[in-house]
């Protein structure tokens, strides 16, 4: 039986994914050592040749593991795509030029046990490198309940790498972005406002960190640039004081 499903979303990182991929590896080492079973479900989205070599011909991939294509061209929609071949009960999500610290699985798996579906659950600490480089810890709202909700009208304070039971993201799916044609970026700050307006709360799994690579043509990057606004959600309702 699976234990744990990483879904992990390729598009054009080219040499980068073999890097994340054997950080993937290293983490389902830790994992298996204590008789937990992950299974990889790597997604790629409209991949350039160079990524579509390299994922499905990585000596990561077990028998276990699926490589499927899509055509989505969004990140968010690429991202639910995994769930329906995610075998198991909890999922977690990583991009695939991302890394996290080889204790990430196992230790978000025991929170996750031990919290049940109130809570998703993100490394402690946020290392960005590249373009930008710096350290930052997580928010937790389990264990620190002064943190004030006005804040996430401001930013995002949990990064992408999340894990969660399989149900969740299921009740939840992210929602698609396409900022040229919308206006609408940041999937991953609505995906979090959602969690929060479904009663979870957001905490961490001590110890362990995201290595998030800063590009200067991110995305992110693209989104800031033509001043993209996060999509309604019901965060902004009553209920958080934005409407009378």
């Amino acid at each position: 039986m699976t234990d744990i499903s990483m879904i992990m979303n390729f598009h054009a990182e080219g040499v980068l994914a073999q890097w994340s991929l054997l950080a993937f590896q290293r983490m389902r080492a830790v994992a298996y050592l204590q008789g937990i079973v992950v299974q990889l479900v790597a997604v790629l989205d409209c991949a350039d040749t160079d990524t579509r070599k390299i994922v499905t011909g990585h000596v990561a991939l077990e028998a276990c593991d699926q490589a499927i294509e899509v055509s989505h061209a969004d990140l968010g929609l690429s991202r639910n795509a995994g769930i329906p071949h995610a075998r198991g009960r909890y999922v977690a999500y990583l991009d695939g030029d991302d890394y996290c610290s080889a204790n990430w699985l196992t230790r978000a798996l025991a929170v996750a046990r031990a919290c049940g579906d109130r809570v998703v659950i993100h490394p402690e600490y946020i290392v960005s490198h590249g373009a930008i480089q710096s350290v930052g810890r997580v928010i937790d709202q389990v264990a620190d309940d002064s943190f004030e909700l006005a804040n996430c009208f401001k930013s995002h304070h949990w990064g992408s790498a999340v894990f969660a039971r399989r149900s969740i993201f299921e009740e939840i799916p992210y929602q698609a972005t396409r900022v040229r044609q919308t206006g609408f970026g940041y999937e991953d700050w609505h995906w979090g406002l959602e969690v929060i307006a479904s009663g979870r709360l957001h905490t961490v799994a001590s110890r362990t960190a995201f290595f998030y690579r800063r590009k200067h043509d991110s995305m992110l990057v693209d989104m800031n640039d033509r001043q993209a606004v996060v999509r309604p959600s019901r965060f902004f309702d009553h209920h958080y004081g934005v409407r009378g």
